[in-house]
């Protein structure tokens, strides 16, 4: 029997989840200045995303043992798990990578191994490694996406900011990690590869972004053919990069969109995207046909991000006011939507699911960025 409350069921319960959950976002983001949350806090942040997407993506919870613990208590061990492995990390990329010191590099690298974990997990399902036991599936999964990471992260070149005004064309590029610029001290652990550093990381987001929108699709049409792995992320991936450059030379190159503003219009679109698939569950899309249904709901996430780049960058300019100079402005709302919102959103549906709000009956799934993924 279906419970008798509003938040037993969707809408009502992802939208009541999502005001939580932005809400206490805000809260935390309102409480620091530039150099704090654009810094160390960042970093942090970014460092729980990987073990939050092994416990809900490869262990499913079942590890660490949770078994016959009650909510919160349940979502509260796992989430302390994710604390402790994060502020681990954190310490380990800021001492070992960074110089001790809290800085764009690290951030970046941090933000790698997010973005290379979600190709290895939804796109290559943790290939080699899934019949494994789950302990050493989830440590080794870890332990891949922070080496590929770093080997990406080479092809970068920190030398210059790019497009120091913001705008495209760029009047000139100016130092940023060279001799002349704010983070010279530190050029010497700054790759110097091949691809403007910008250019890069949005380059890639929009790939990430583009997977995602397959999910919400149900990997149409790639789960029409039963590739096996490696072939079937293979696939993927070749697609997902094939259409992420056709759309930078379009918007970037061809109308001069500046990259990062392509990556701030990338990171408002992924926002929506993870609201519906983890806070409303796929609705409305799931109440047709998973492509028809997908293809709704992907317009939903256009609308959603628009809104929520009006608001929260008003947001930030309200509180952050002259700090919000390029490229500070671009990564502080990145921050408050997804390296804040969402890990948030993933820990309260699928840790917590959805505490203190009454459970649904089996026809209303509760951990859904696993179950969507799979």
């Amino acid at each position: 029997m279906f419970s008798s409350s509003p938040f037993a069921r969707q809408p009502w319960r992802g939208l009541m989840g999502t005001a939580f959950i932005v809400f206490i976002a805000l809260v935390i983001s309102s409480s620091q200045n530039m150099d704090t949350f654009g810094g160390i806090f960042t970093l942090l942040t970014m460092s729980f995303i990987p073990m939050l997407a092994v416990i809900c993506n490869v262990w499913h919870t079942q590890f660490p043992s949770t078994e016959n613990i009650k909510q919160p208590w349940k979502g509260l061990l796992l989430l302390f798990f994710i604390i402790i492995y994060g502020i681990l990390v954190t310490y380990a990329i800021r001492n070992f990578m960074c110089g001790g010191v809290p800085q764009p590099v690290g951030n970046l690298y941090a933000t790698m191994v997010v973005m290379t974990m979600f190709f290895f997990v939804v796109a290559f399902d943790t290939w080699p490694y899934q019949k494994m036991p789950l302990p050493a599936r989830g440590f080794l999964t870890l332990v891949t996406v922070y080496v590929l990471a770093w080997i990406f992260l080479r092809l970068f070149n920190f030398s210059m900011l790019s497009y120091p005004t913001g705008v495209n064309p760029s009047p000139g590029a100016v130092p940023f990690y060279a001799p002349g610029g704010p983070f010279e001290a530190f050029a010497s652990i700054a790759p110097t590869g091949p691809l403007p550093w910008e250019m890069a990381v949005a380059f890639i987001m929009w790939a990430v972004i583009i997977m995602w929108s397959l999910v919400m699709l149900g990997m149409w049409p790639f789960s029409k053919f039963k590739l096996p792995q490696p072939l079937f992320g293979l696939a993927v991936l070749a697609t997902c990069l094939a259409l992420s450059f056709v759309l930078y030379k379009i918007v970037v190159d061809t109308l001069h969109v500046e990259p990062l503003m392509w990556l701030n219009y990338g990171v408002c679109y992924c926002f929506g995207i993870f609201m519906i698939m983890m806070m409303l569950q796929m609705w409305p899309g799931r109440l047709v046909s998973p492509v028809l249904g997908g293809a709704l709901n992907l317009l939903l996430c256009v609308g959603i991000g628009a809104l929520a780049n009006k608001l929260v960058w008003a947001f930030c300019y309200w509180h952050f006011g002259e700090t919000m100079a390029y490229p500070n402005g671009v990564f502080a709302a990145a921050g408050v939507m997804l390296g804040l919102s969402f890990p948030m959103w993933g820990a309260y549906g699928d840790l917590f699911e959805f505490w203190p709000m009454p459970a649904p009956a089996g026809a209303e799934p509760v951990a859904s960025e696993a179950e969507a993924t799979e």
